[in-house]
């Protein structure tokens, strides 16, 4: 059963990076003929700015933690050198607990949020007035996969740190 869910799970997480690819593209082709229309026949198409800020989040949120997954975000590992196997495995760990901890707590304030944006109507206003809510949702959404997958992490790193452990500690059989 949760082999099974895990597999869900992992079709979600690629859906989303797959359609945060598609955004990304529709975003480009957007801007490009908005440049074009702006420069050549004087005649700009006014909501392409606005539409690719708000695609923005989606992308970011849709694609996070296919990125996670992969191993694909930004980070550095320079102090690494300077550390031992074990502490390295260690503080693997606690940077996975940490963002799991983040995570969860960005998914419950973007619920908050969201929900409180629907119940109220509130439009976003600008060039076009769209319900607020439509824009929020994604983060709740990419927070809680981006949960999911830090806590995935959490148990990965964990068996790691008890392997090094493991191997780090001499038998006591004598």
């Amino acid at each position: 059963m949760a082999n099974r869910a895990m597999k869900v799970f992992d079709g979600m997480v690629t859906a989303g990076a797959a359609a945060a690819g598609l955004i990304f593209l529709f975003m480009m082709v957007a801007v490009c003929v908005d440049v074009i229309m702006r420069y050549w026949f004087q005649s700009p198409m006014g909501w392409v700015v606005e539409v690719c800020e708000y695609l923005l989040l989606y992308v970011t949120f849709l694609g996070a933690a296919w990125l996670l997954r992969r191993h694909g975000h930004v980070r550095v590992d320079l102090i690494y050198f300077y550390l031992s196997e074990c502490s390295i495995a260690r503080l693997k760990l606690i940077t996975a607990i940490a963002g799991t901890l983040a995570c969860a707590i960005l998914f419950i304030i973007g619920c908050q949020s969201t929900i409180d944006a629907f119940i109220r109507g509130n439009p976003e206003i600008k060039t076009l007035s769209i319900p607020k809510w439509t824009l929020l949702w994604v983060i709740p959404y990419g927070s809680l996969m981006l949960t999911i997958q830090f806590g995935r992490q959490v148990l990965e790193h964990r068996q790691q740190y008890r392997e090094i452990t493991q191997e780090q500690t001499p038998s006591k059989a004598a």
